[in-house]
């Protein structure tokens, strides 16, 4: 198994980033891991172009940032977000990240790659802001397709791994431990979640009736498979 980890800074003291760490060293039968840190590794901010909506993602101005993360992506079956809490919601980077991925929602051109693959989202905070912050990337991963996608959060008080309390970095770890138990139980047979398959199954019909624009319906009618 490849995966593809997203760090939101370059911080090896991170919860996050060492939460990612202790998930991937457990999980069975990994490969490769693939690593990115936003924003030096995608540093371009979507400008509204609309190069990408309308068939020309290769024209982005970030296009070359983001060629490597899209073949990463491809050649993984798992990807993980580092992100912690930055007032109350995802940190900037991240958001300008998920910008550049409008065009893969299935209401316009997704990688049907993804409805084989899961993601995890990871996130700390001090405070509040766990729950929309989960959301916020939830949502891309599900409208990208994802099938499954897991999420573990923690309130951190603002502690680092290394001198997190035992209170915090238990149920923390309990959390991860569970989630790499899901993963390595059913990587053998990867199926989508309830509401994927519904966005899944709407959205083609939509497409496959010429619906929505044409060259997302295009798209769909060369590319489309029925995936269960």
């Amino acid at each position: 198994m490849n995966i593809t980890l997203i760090r939101s800074n370059k911080r090896k003291n991170s919860t996050t980033y060492n939460s990612a760490e202790y998930l991937i060293s457990k999980l069975e039968n990994v490969d490769k891991v693939y690593e990115f840190t936003l924003p030096e590794d995608m540093p371009h901010i979507c400008c509204g172009c609309y190069a990408c909506i309308k068939g020309d993602e290769e024209k982005c101005g970030g296009y070359k940032y983001l060629k490597p993360i899209l073949d990463a992506f491809d050649d993984s079956s798992l990807i993980i977000f580092c992100s912690p809490v930055y007032v109350g919601h995802i940190p900037g980077q991240i958001k300008s990240f998920l910008d550049h991925f409008g065009y893969r929602w299935l209401v316009h051109r997704p990688d049907f790659k993804m409805l084989k693959k899961r993601a995890v989202i990871i996130a700390s905070a001090g405070g509040g802001g766990l729950k929309a912050t989960v959301k916020d990337i939830k949502d891309s991963m599900d409208y990208w397709g994802v099938a499954r996608t897991y999420s573990v959060y923690q309130g951190v008080w603002g502690y680092f791994w290394d001198n997190m309390p035992d209170k915090f970095k238990n149920s923390l770890l309990k959390k991860l431990d569970k989630t790499a138990r899901k993963i390595n139980k059913t990587s053998e047979k990867v199926t989508m979640s309830l509401k994927v398959k519904m966005l899944y199954t709407m959205f083609s019909k939509l497409h496959l009736k010429r619906k929505m624009t044409n060259v997302d319906d295009e798209y769909w009618i060369k590319n489309y498979k029925t995936e269960g």
